[in-house]
């Protein structure tokens, strides 16, 4: 791994991360609290979903890893990690010691708290999907991330970041929505870190024709990370291929960095799509131009692995 050299970015996320406490709606209990939410080092975590060796050999530079296990199995390699359950939420919620799930919760915690090193853990990711109806309510699925969370800090996981992972689309719709973030953010004390999956569509899946920049995409889920005092993070985002995809990228990184003392962590989509209402996008970067674009990005002194 090249080695890095701090920014400013520990400074100033120390800075905003104190005074958030003092001036920002929902904010933590204290100062101290709020503190605690930095990354090490003031890194933002930066790497890829999927296939990330193409990535690596084309840019030459080291890349996170972003993996997907479920509660039932292995406990995957990564910096950031997705856990998802065959189980209810309503049944996760209500886990008691000697339960397969209680067991196989406490299994992951001691796992990754073995590993050391930061590490960011979502629980049931983008659970407003109307998919995941089956799932339970929004209540469910609070209780059980609360769990969860729970868990893992009794069994002394430290190192974890308890991150909520929902689509953009939570962050930018209205209030009254029934997948409204607000819906379904499990509280400040839970919570450490808020993510949001920004994809630009274009014509592709969801898409309605319109280009739109990461900037306009993500800008409601940093107006919500900073009103709760939480830094956040990119999980999953993307861009359907296009001649403009390596411009996407570099001004996508660009505003990653003008706003690097809110950021925890991003992943790009380098992955075909995993539903076949998206089967038409093509999410994998392709060129030297745009793997030249990542790869500053993963370069860049404010980004670690």
């Amino acid at each position: 791994m090249p080695s890095r050299v701090l920014s400013s970015a520990k400074a100033k996320r120390a800075v905003i991360g104190v005074a958030a406490a003092a001036s920002l709606v929902g904010t933590l209990a204290s100062p101290a609290q709020a503190a605690t939410t930095l990354m090490p080092g003031g890194k933002i975590y930066a790497g890829a979903v999927g296939d990330t060796t193409t990535i690596q050999n084309a840019t030459g530079t080291t890349v996170g890893v972003h993996s997907y296990g479920r509660l039932e199995g292995s406990v995957p390699q990564g910096r950031m990690i997705s856990l998802d359950s065959s189980a209810t939420w309503r049944t996760v919620a209500n886990a008691q010691p000697g339960s397969a799930i209680y067991n196989n919760l406490v299994r992951w915690a001691t796992t990754i708290k073995a590993r050391g090193g930061t590490i960011l853990l979502a629980y049931s990711h983008e659970p407003e999907l109307s998919s995941k109806t089956n799932m339970g309510t929004a209540a469910d699925f609070k209780a059980a991330y609360a769990r969860v969370t729970t868990i893992f800090r009794q069994q002394g996981a430290t190192n974890v970041k308890h991150t909520l992972q929902l689509t953009d689309w939570a962050f930018r719709t209205s209030p009254s929505d029934r997948v409204y973030a607000g819906n379904w953010y499990p509280g400040d004390a839970y919570v450490d870190i808020v993510g949001a999956d920004a994809y630009n569509w274009y014509t592709c899946g969801e898409g309605r024709g319109n280009w739109v920049e990461l900037s306009t995409i993500i800008a409601p889920l940093l107006t919500f990370g900073k009103a709760h005092n939480k830094l956040v993070a990119l999980p999953e985002f993307g861009v359907t291929k296009d001649s403009r995809r390596a411009q996407w990228l570099t001004n996508a990184k660009n505003y990653i960095v003008s706003n690097e003392a809110w950021f925890a962590g991003v992943y790009y989509f380098n992955h075909p799509p995993t539903n076949l209402k998206n089967a038409d996008c093509v999410w994998n970067l392709s060129t030297w131009a745009e793997y030249s674009a990542y790869g500053s990005l993963l370069k860049d002194v404010n980004f670690a692995y």
